[in-house]
């Protein structure tokens, strides 16, 4: 039977030890942020970590794309008074301590998944949802009081939330959160393309993202990219000693599919050999399946997981989660099928894949995948003609000394605005902005839905002062936010 402590739905691990171990997650994350309020999740976060830090217990709390979780470990009644903590100011964040908060954070610097998976996201799905991971927004200290507030009410509800209790339940525990219609998350169509493609950037290394199917009850999927993440590690790491850091990550959709991203940093001068052994582990593989010591070892892993954790309360977990995010329900696992699985079943999931996957490498490096049938393209999405509308041209000084200033036209048109350049045609529909951003040095610059990005002013364009204008007529107040000052004194 289901068991929920004030409306929050508790799973509790059966286990004899005398502490408490306490994880609180919510179905919250990046992605359900905007353009104009990244990074609000991360900034609630600290707000309410800060209310318990006195606490002489092991806390911790962190944020990916999908969720939000806080966690603790020590004695249940010290444990209890961290959730309780967390839950108070969930319910009431200490937002007077924004300022001091954007600071920290701005120290910190981190991201939310790793750079390579932020920007492959970024160009699935845009500058919304998972594609958020990339951007910067306002940065810490453009947040307002009111924006956390917003954030915190809609999404860190008792209906939105699950507690995994290991050890004594602790006495008093007092979990008052909102309760009410648990949200539903926004959600975007992925970019497609026609057949495999890869991006460049300036990022050191070399990544792919691969949509998946869930849910069969061998876990293929799964086994699919531990081989492949084995592989690339085995190349990367031990036989090349090109990288340290090699792991993945995944945001699961609604269809019933799972994009993984798995991704090699490159030691400087490495960033060939990363792409090339990235690229190839994973077009060998969908072609000839993993060896017989590749899969004997994803099995193991499979078994020694299954023997460390508690498999009814697991399956509980997962069918929660499916619950939260809105996800189809995939069949039960079964571990037999697991471990009947063959290579050539692995190779089938990894081949299946293939057409709609997205390689990353540096741009000098792109050619590790373009070699093997991936074509590369731009990171947002071009095509197509100028519309018809009034025309504006970089100003003749920029066009008598750049070449790229001289292929550059941006058009006002009644739908929207459109800019050739050297990858080709931009085009924004007026509903298609997600933002628009001030810089410290007064330019305009416009983010799409579809991930496209440009500058707008009358300093790069000539009478680019009218299309400024037409901008602020037409796209909501809400929309627009400045430049962080500390990206503004970084760059």
């Amino acid at each position: 039977m289901s068991q929920y402590l004030d409306g929050v739905r508790l799973l509790h691990h059966k286990d004899q030890q005398t502490t408490t171990d306490a994880t609180l997650t919510f179905a919250a994350g990046a992605q359900d942020e905007t353009l104009p309020t990244v990074g609000v999740a991360h900034a609630l976060e600290h707000l309410v970590m800060s209310t318990v830090r006195r606490l002489p217990i092991t806390i911790d709390a962190s944020v990916d794309t999908t969720t939000t979780s806080f966690m603790a470990s020590g004695s249940p009644a010290r444990v209890g008074e961290f959730l309780n903590g967390i839950c108070a100011a969930l319910s009431d964040p200490p937002v007077e301590r924004l300022e001091v908060e954007a600071g920290v954070l701005a120290a910190e610097d981190g991201w939310v998944t790793h750079p390579m998976a932020a920007l492959l996201y970024n160009v699935r799905y845009g500058n919304r949802g998972a594609g958020l991971d990339w951007l910067d927004g306002p940065g810490p200290d453009g947040l307002t009081g009111d924006q956390v507030i917003a954030f915190a009410r809609k999404w860190f509800t008792a209906d939105n939330a699950v507690l995994q209790l290991t050890g004594p339940i602790p006495d008093g525990l007092k979990l008052s959160l909102p309760t009410g219609r648990r949200p539903r998350h926004d959600r975007y169509a992925a970019r497609s393309f026609d057949g495999p493609v890869a991006v460049g950037f300036g990022v050191p290394g070399a990544a792919v993202l691969l949509s998946l199917p869930d849910g069969d009850a061998a876990r293929t999927s799964v086994l699919a990219t531990d081989v492949l993440q084995q592989r690339i590690e085995e190349m990367c790491r031990h036989v090349g000693g090109h990288s340290y850091v090699v792991d993945s990550d995944s945001v699961h959709q609604p269809d019933g599919t799972t994009d993984w991203v798995l991704y090699a940093e490159a030691r400087e001068g490495t960033e060939d050999a990363v792409a090339q052994a990235v690229a190839e582990a994973l077009t060998d593989l969908a072609a000839n399946g993993p060896s017989e010591q590749e899969l004997r070892l994803a099995l193991d892993r499979f078994d020694e997981e299954r023997a460390t954790i508690d498999p009814e309360l697991s399956a509980e977990f997962a069918a929660l989660r499916r619950e939260l995010f809105e996800e189809p329900e995939g069949e039960p696992l079964d571990p037999d099928r697991v471990r009947a699985v063959r290579p050539d079943e692995l190779a089938a999931v990894l081949r299946a894949a293939l057409p709609s996957a997205i390689g990353y490498a540096t741009e000098e490096s792109l050619e590790q995948w373009t070699k093997l049938g991936f074509r590369a393209v731009p990171l947002c999405p071009v095509g197509g003609e100028l519309p018809a509308g009034q025309e504006f041209r970089p100003h003749r000084v920029a066009r008598l000394f750049s070449r790229e200033a001289r292929e550059m036209t941006l058009v006002l048109a009644p739908d929207g605005l459109a800019v050739r350049d050297n990858d080709g045609v931009h085009r924004l529909p007026w509903d298609g902005v997600a933002g628009v951003m001030r810089t410290a040095d007064g330019t305009t610059v416009v983010f799409g839905a579809d991930g496209c990005v440009f500058p707008v002013s009358g300093d790069l364009y000539r009478g680019g002062a009218k299309v400024v204008d037409e901008l602020e007529r037409r796209i909501d107040r809400s929309l627009w936010f400045k430049e962080s000052r500390f990206k503004a004194e970084a760059d």
